[in-house]
């Protein structure tokens, strides 16, 4: 198996001198991964991205993950990976495309006040937009997990990341993470050890529990029915976080699974995928 691994990661990665793409293709949404034997960043669409020290690969020293925004149009890019020898700067450039997910679309109903929203509740919306913004965009330069990643329910998904959504026939979104099956009161566990920065109730979310894993990782546990943690709280893999509900904006009792990196929303069945490489 090893073996095949590897020779997969031949096939679809892409070396320029010390630093590896792993592929120069990715739908919106998701993410880029780059390792390198130097420290560094990637400049991306106006932003960088830092090189972290790898946690689980002996075979490099560093790694960057590089989220692509749900918006993003398909179109041809760059990536450069900037480095640092001796003191000097080493730059690689990378031809990359951003693809078309080619996401499904559903119609959902839902409490006509979670559709429809007062005055009030638009305040509210955008209160706990900002909140969860300024803690995503916390980047803590240190993993605080040092083995691989697992999922919080071992159960079947029931609507994957990206679904474009109507809302009682007129609210359009997009489904911003995975939802798994879980009948009331299921245990929540965390995917990886890591600090609780928010337990709170919030308007589309619900219940939420929000996990930093450091490095600009965040894993967000939404739709809670009871917290078993609290804010400031370090928890290890495996721990439960609290019991599945149905709260927020919801149509029945889950567990939507939401994933940030860098502050920008991404697929968390890839990000688990890719942090699992690292």
């Amino acid at each position: 198996m090893k073996k095949i691994s590897l020779l997969l990661f031949l096939i679809f990665s892409y070396v320029f001198g010390d630093v590896t793409l792993f592929k120069d293709k990715v739908s919106n949404g998701r993410c880029f991964l780059l390792k390198s034997n130097e420290s560094g960043y990637v400049a991306f669409s106006a932003k960088r991205y830092k090189f972290f020290p790898t946690v689980l690969d002996n075979s490099h020293a560093y790694y960057a993950l590089v989220p692509v925004n749900y918006y993003a149009k398909p179109h041809l890019d760059k990536l450069i990976a900037v480095t640092f020898e001796n003191g000097q700067k080493r730059y690689k450039t990378f031809r990359v495309k951003i693809i078309d997910g080619k996401y499904k679309s559903e119609k959902l109903r839902v409490n006509p006040k979670k559709a429809h929203f007062s005055k009030e509740a638009k305040i509210r919306i955008a209160r706990e937009y900002k909140e969860a913004q300024k803690i995503y965009n916390d980047i803590t330069p240190n993993a605080l997990w040092s083995k691989s990643f697992i999922f919080p329910l071992d159960t079947k998904i029931t609507s994957p990341f990206g679904t474009k959504r109507l809302f009682n026939g007129s609210l359009k979104s997009y489904h911003s993470g995975t939802d798994f099956r879980a009948k009331m009161g299921t245990p929540i566990i965390s995917a990886n050890d890591g600090q609780v920065v928010l337990v709170k109730n919030r308007f589309f979310a619900g219940n939420s529990v929000l996990v930093n894993y450091g490095q600009g990782i965040y894993l967000g546990y939404f739709h809670m029915s009871h917290f078993l943690v609290k804010k400031g709280d370090f928890v290890k893999q495996g721990q439960v976080l609290g019991l599945s509900g149905a709260t927020g904006r919801v149509t029945g009792p889950h567990l939507h699974l939401g994933a940030k990196v860098w502050g920008v929303q991404v697929d968390p069945i890839q990000l688990i995928h890719l942090l699992n490489q690292i």
